[in-house]
């Protein structure tokens, strides 16, 4: 009994330590859309195997900027409100990614593929049955070294999220997120709102929906039209393109773009 309370006490703790702590970390491990995080999670005991693929164009008038993701991860249903995700990110940046020091070095294709970063996430609903469900998930994102190097990234990623959702009709959903994050000495508020829906006979079928995001300084828009397609009950494959723009320098908005394939199996 002392050790299940002990138990207890560390997943809590680490739950709120995540939470608290909460650069950008996108929601890999989300169960139902493409970024946003969602408020299903694993059952007890049941795992989640992630994979998905994005090719992002962070500004439309540079193609140094240009890259792509592969991200692989695990979820586990430690009970069945509380899920752990552990997941890599496999990176190939542009040259101008790198560090300024570095640029000239690496043009005009950028450096080799390299391992980015692992994060390190807890999710956890909070309610159950109520007419607006929330939950709380919390991320840790730790560069490795060739991230340090190349991109200055020498600062952890952290990241807490608010989740609230609603079911409506045969197993439609609107869902929105209230996210702080922290970078070093930078911090942002973002939030997201999204809503997916049954589009064939069958309920249990294909969906679709359509992700709003952005930050509450007005420095970035984005909206993800998506398809969500059981291949079987176990395998479920999401896509879609997003598309935004973003305020840099001398506020210049560029334009974005994002293409995302992503795969999960429940096990």
């Amino acid at each position: 009994m002392r050790t299940w309370t002990a138990a207890k006490g560390v997943l809590w703790g680490g739950m709120a330590a995540l939470f608290l702590c909460a650069g950008t970390a996108p929601a890999h491990h989300a169960m139902e859309y493409i970024e946003m995080e969602s408020y299903s999670t694993a059952k007890r005991g049941e795992k989640v195997f992630h994979l998905r693929y994005d090719y992002m164009v962070n500004d439309g008038g540079n193609p140094d900027l240009d890259h792509w993701e592969f991200t692989p991860g695990l979820s586990y249903g430690i009970t069945d409100r509380l899920m752990a995700d552990i997941h890599a990110h496999f990176a190939k940046l542009g040259s101008d990614h790198v560090v300024e020091e570095s640029q000239a070095e690496f043009e005009p294709n950028g450096p080799s593929p390299f391992m980015e970063a692992v994060a390190l996430c807890l999710q956890y609903r909070l309610t159950q049955g109520w007419p607006v469900d929330a939950a709380v998930s919390g991320t840790w994102e730790i560069p490795f070294g060739r991230a340090e190097e190349l991109l200055g990234s020498e600062d952890y990623v952290c990241a807490g999220t608010l989740i609230l959702s609603r079911e409506f009709g045969e197993h439609g959903n609107v869902c929105a997120n209230f996210t702080y994050e922290v970078e070093g000495d930078e911090d942002e508020w973002g939030w997201a709102l999204g809503v997916k829906n049954p589009i064939s006979a069958d309920p249990h079928g294909i969906s679709a929906g359509v992700e709003l995001m952005g930050d509450f300084d007005g420095t970035r828009w984005s909206v993800l039209p998506g398809v969500y397609a059981p291949i079987s009950e176990t395998i479920i494959l999401k896509t879609g393109i997003e598309i935004g723009q973003e305020k840099g320098e001398e506020d210049r908005w560029a334009d974005t773009l994002r293409a995302n394939v992503s795969l999960m199996y429940r096990f």
